[in-house]
């Protein structure tokens, strides 16, 4: 009446696709953006015009605007840029369709989330679930080791019985009928406790086998995305322009406002003349990757290419 050994191999790690956050340059990463040939200060600038397809209120990106003044503006005591209503450099938001196909990847990035969430809680359970099967298991096999034990004594004493080492008086066939009673509820408790661990085995291998196939279709969505978002290729999320006095700042992509802040702080970067630079975690990196994304501040590398284009002394850090 040995368990079987039922739980082959189990609930495998998320074999995850890579998701693709980041799907364009940073503003100005194709070939031949523009950058200020000079670093004139102060650049007076205004908001000008925020389409509302955006899904972004005017106040939030003017605090964006605001927040991006600051990262250029607290590094030294030098005034780099005013704000004054319909006067100077124009910044505004336009709505084509990098914005549009870039909110549909958000929406599908977040239901790919609440789907990768959804996976991990199930296969949390299931390893939960597991854990106890298996203690429960372990469990059984102790009392059924235990049941054997009893069993293998209980018959050496009915064979010294029967072969007269035992006397034959009714205290000793009295215990061995209840010996023998006790060994058979035993035996039938052991039984129906192994029929519900196979019952739960059953149900648990079946759950795993729908992860298996949730996690399946998972990673082809995945697969998806990131095939859509490769074929795409690289797209200007916004861009620096000037032609002769006139000078503007155009954003096409901002899923949110803290991207629009570093956004707008790249392009305000290309506004005072500072190009791109080398370092992954600056601002003005030409990409928007894992090492620059929400950063609150200016790099090192940002700091010395202000100081060199704009020739300003910087407050300490």
């Amino acid at each position: 009446m040995a368990l079987p050994l039922w739980l082959v191999g189990g609930v495998g790690a998320l074999a995850l696709g890579v998701l693709v956050w980041q799907e364009a340059d940073w503003p100005g990463g194709v070939a031949g953006y523009m950058v200020a040939s000079e670093c004139q200060v102060p650049l007076t600038l205004h908001l000008e015009a925020v389409d509302p397809r955006f899904r972004l209120e005017p106040e939030v990106v003017q605090a964006a605007l605001d927040a991006a003044v600051t990262m250029w503006d607290s590094q030294t005591d030098a005034e780099l840029f005013r704000q004054r209503d319909s006067e100077g450099m124009p910044v505004r938001l336009v709505f084509d369709q990098r914005q549009a196909t870039a909110e549909t990847r958000d929406r599908t990035r977040q239901e790919l989330d609440s789907l990768q969430a959804g996976i991990a809680a199930r296969e949390e359970r299931l390893d939960q679930w597991r854990s106890a099967l298996e203690s429960d298991s372990a469990s059984y096999q102790r009392r059924l080791e235990a049941y054997q034990a009893r069993q293998r004594e209980h018959e050496r004493a009915v064979a010294a019985w029967n072969a007269g080492r035992m006397e034959h008086s009714a205290a000793n066939r009295d215990r061995l009928e209840r010996e023998r009673a006790a060994l058979d509820a035993d035996r039938d408790g052991l039984e129906q406790r192994r029929e519900a661990l196979e019952r739960r085995r059953g149900e648990l291998n079946r759950e795993i086998r729908e992860l298996g196939r949730a996690i399946e279709e998972f990673n082809e969505q995945v697969a998806m995305l990131n095939r859509e978002v490769s074929a795409t290729g690289s797209f200007d999320m916004a861009v620096y322009e000037q032609q002769g006095a006139r000078r503007s700042i155009t954003v096409f992509k901002a899923s949110d406002a803290d991207e629009l802040r570093l956004t707008l702080a790249h392009e305000l970067g290309h506004a005072l003349g500072i190009g791109h630079v080398d370092d992954p975690a600056a601002v003005m990196h030409s990409m928007l990757g894992p090492a620059n994304a929400g950063r609150r501040d200016l790099s090192a590398a940002d700091r010395r290419a202000l100081m060199t284009v704009c020739g300003v002394a910087l407050r300490d850090e």
